[in-house]
């Protein structure tokens, strides 16, 4: 028994555990609040579009936690403005801000300006579409 107590006398477990059993509740939360939501993509799409942001702070020279945070609060902010002006839902609106981002990175780093601009534009207009179609669909039931 002595040798499941005895890592309790290191301060640094204690914290662990303390951090783990801390962690383990909150996110246990916040999981039931996603999925119910329907945003359980956002852990995906927030992890990929925050890279690029940390890839351009490195190459800034900023620290590396300013381009992550800048690029998740911008992040947030495309799906918050995609979900309450039109008819997407979370997902959706992730997916395209995913798509979208991607798509132009890809492009902007092989020096295709034009096609960076074109995915941008590109998820732009299926955001337009969309809504516009579930509108007419909405109103023509």
């Amino acid at each position: 028994m002595d040798f499941l107590l005895e890592p309790l006398q290191y301060d640094f477990i204690v914290r662990a555990l303390l951090a783990a059993g801390i962690v383990g509740v909150v996110c246990s939360i916040l999981g039931v609040y996603i999925v119910l939501r329907g945003m359980a993509f956002l852990g995906d799409a927030m992890a990929h579009t925050i890279l690029p942001g940390v890839v351009a702070a490195f190459l800034l020279g900023w620290p590396l936690a300013v381009g992550a945070l800048i690029m998740g609060v911008l992040t947030a902010l495309g799906i918050g403005v995609l979900t309450e002006r039109t008819a997407l839902k979370e997902d959706t609106a992730i997916g395209v801000i995913f798509a979208g981002l991607g798509l132009a990175l890809a492009f902007r780093s092989n020096g295709m300006d034009a096609a960076a601009a074109l995915a941008l534009t590109a998820a732009l207009f299926h955001v337009v579409n969309h809504s516009l179609f579930k509108s007419l669909l909405f109103f023509g039931a």
